[in-house]
């Protein structure tokens, strides 16, 4: 400041002091700019949206402290999107590959879950919800969210823009990316200091070659695709016709009730490892449904039209008779084919083999107690085949081999609360409030967190060879573990979430995240109701709620559970049922899946709200199709179809 003191002669003398801490700030403004980071993020899904964000509540919050100091010091981000616009899998528009996600989607979890802090359902829609909505609805509550105190906030991505490769330049520790404008076609190459993958876990969709040759090789005559192909036209796919899901997951068992509502003559469902949420519905509407558990494609007959399956251990095989379509509902794999080699995440396990202190805990290690240590006894740790909510390449987001690589990438059953809480976590290693450790402490914390997580049988026995073959063989399909109305099973799905959010609670204390959950080791009375409800959902609406045979099972499905216990930690609000039958649902917008309650009393702010966001909406939605079903992979099919 000495230096510029000639400056101080443009300022009346009466403003000497203030005008002396006004020079001080432009100095410090212009040596900022020059020291803030710059970012390249890839993809406006959810994940690109919430950095936008998290980084525009920051900015503003330092401007209403008046510190302009630090707000020159955040990071500068540069957002590329491959689409016309925000959203990722949550936008309908099937044009030019923008998205890979099948056109049938209503979320399949309790909407209770991912209701942000800032801007609650209550104020955008101002009226009681049911607790599963369209995937318009919530994009369009993503977007009024995000744009709340800046209309503006995305006109400076780079949408329309594939990114074609990242490389990291050592010379220069410097990102190198190069990116196509796909209506220009001018390729362009930019360097940052940071990179961001945020392109969701839904990239690519994974089909089984060995499965996909078996039917070419045989000759089948139906189609043959990918949920992720399903689109506006899925109604002739199916309507009077025979049709075989392979996978028993999230998309298996929104497309089956998407088939029944628009009138299919059958749908059969292979599942392989019997985990499924397909395998646990307890009972299908209209009664055209059969689940064949751990059988899989063997051949085809009858003249290309049917299609034999086995049960190698069972040693049965049966053929299914006229199959019209083929949809392989086996998930979809994380596309990372921009990136170089050495900047990408292990897609094979075994994973944490590099992991020397996980060798030397092996030895002597034990299960703590639990509801199966009768059944399964004590169970050696073997090869860690998959992860959880712990990825062994990555310290909270950050690349192990280089950190300046992060990733944002959905881990719980609530993808979009976990990515909101994400990006405010690498906000704060961002700006500095947050420092890296040691790789080696970086790789004792990820450790500390599969320790835990390999004491939970339902965990463990997803990731850890041993366990999970163990589990398999010890216990019969009769078992109590899969009876859903069994208490034992109930508490022990509860403390797997309950888990999860111990670690969401201490991201969030850590990243200062303007809401909590309470701590990793006690979590409040919020965090508890969001596991309770999570666990209504998957226990009572999937299977206790459903009764095959009884009076109402020729309609019911998961989505017209009893959400009498289904309210907002944020503002109280019951959920409400549907105006209907989900089955009988036609349109996506809320009036077309609600009744005409009494408007909540939020003097219109959220019929305002969302009156802003039609311009926006309009370039995004389809035409409406009968009805949507839900985004997120179990995953388990995904890695199960990697390794086929």
């Amino acid at each position: 400041l000495s230096q510029h003191k000639d400056w101080l002669h443009y300022f009346p003398s009466s403003h000497k002091g203030s005008s002396t801490l006004l020079v001080s700030q432009i100095i410090l403004n212009s040596f900022s700019i020059n020291m803030s980071c710059t970012v390249a993020i890839i993809g406006c899904g959810p994940g690109g949206m919430f950095m936008q964000h998290a980084l525009a509540l920051r900015k503003k919050q330092l401007q209403d402290e008046g510190n302009l100091a630090a707000v020159a010091l955040l990071p500068q981000l540069t957002c590329f999107e491959r689409g016309s616009s925000p959203g990722g899998v949550w936008r309908a528009d099937r044009n030019a590959g923008e998205t890979n996600m099948y056109e049938a989607l209503f979320t399949n979890g309790p909407k209770e879950t991912i209701e942000f802090f800032d801007y609650t359902f209550d104020e955008h829609f101002s009226r009681a919800l049911p607790t599963f909505l369209p995937r318009s609805l919530i994009l369009e509550y993503m977007l009024a969210r995000c744009t709340k105190h800046d209309q503006k906030i995305f006109d400076d991505v780079k949408f329309n823009t594939s990114v074609e490769s990242v490389t990291f330049n050592e010379e220069k520790g410097k990102f190198v990316v190069q990116t196509i404008d796909l209506k220009t076609q001018i390729v362009m190459e930019d360097m940052f200091d940071k990179c961001i993958w945020a392109a969701g876990d839904n990239g690519k969709p994974s089909i089984p070659k060995s499965i996909a040759n078996t039917l070419s090789s045989g000759g089948f005559k139906g189609m043959v695709m990918h949920s992720a192909a399903t689109g506006a036209d899925f109604d002739q796919l199916v309507c009077g016709k025979k049709i075989l899901l392979v996978g028993d997951s999230y998309s298996a068992e929104d497309l089956t009730l998407m088939a029944i509502k628009l009138g299919v003559k059958s749908v059969d469902i292979l599942s392989r490892s019997a985990w499924g949420v397909a395998c646990n519905t307890a009972s299908w509407p209209r009664n055209c449904v059969e689940v064949h558990e751990e059988y899989a494609i063997v051949g085809v007959s009858d003249g290309g039209r049917g299609i034999v399956i086995e049960n190698e251990e069972e040693e049965d095989q049966m053929t299914l008779n006229d199959i019209d379509t083929v949809i392989f509902c086996t998930g979809y794999s994380m596309n990372m084919d921009m990136l170089d080699p050495s900047l990408r995440l292990k897609d094979e396990g075994p994973f944490f083999s590099d992991y020397e202190e996980l060798h030397k805990q092996k030895m002597g290690w034990k299960m703590t107690k639990n509801h199966l240590s009768k059944d399964l006894g004590e169970v050696p740790i073997g090869n860690i085949v998959s992860y959880n909510t712990i990825c062994p390449d990555l310290y909270r987001g950050h690349l192990l081999s280089n950190p300046n690589m992060m990733f944002m990438m959905g881990r719980l059953d609530a993808p979009l609360l976990d990515l909101d809480v994400q990006a405010w976590l690498l906000l704060a290693h961002l700006t500095g409030d947050i420092t890296l450790p040691s790789e080696k402490d970086m790789k004792r914390f990820n450790l500390q967190a599969l320790m835990y997580e390999l004491q939970d049988p339902y965990i463990r026995a997803e990731i850890d060879k041993n366990y999970g073959e163990h589990w398999d063989d010890s216990l019969d399909d009769d078992h109590w573990m899969y009876q859903f109305g069994d208490k034992r099973a109930r508490e022990m799905g509860t403390n797997t979430l309950t888990l999860q959010y111990r670690f969401l609670a201490r991201d969030m204390i850590d990243s200062s995240y303007p809401f909590d959950l309470g701590t990793y080791k006690k979590l409040n009375g919020k965090a508890k109701a969001i596991v309770e409800m999570s666990v209504v959902s998957d226990f009572d609406f999937h299977s206790v709620q459903l009764v095959e045979g009884s009076r109402d099972s020729s309609w019911k499905t998961f989505r017209d559970g009893n959400p009498t216990n289904i309210r907002s930690i944020m503002t109280g609000t019951k959920a409400i049922p549907f105006k209907c039958h989900w089955l009988d649902l036609e349109g996506d917008g809320v009036d077309d899946i609600c009744g005409t309650p009494a408007p909540l009393n939020l003097k219109g702010k959220g019929k305002s709200k969302a009156t802003a966001m039609n311009k926006m909406l309009q370039a995004i939605r389809p035409p409406c199709v009968t009805s949507r079903a839900h985004v997120d992979e179990d995953g388990r099919d995904a890695k199960a179809a990697a390794t086929e």
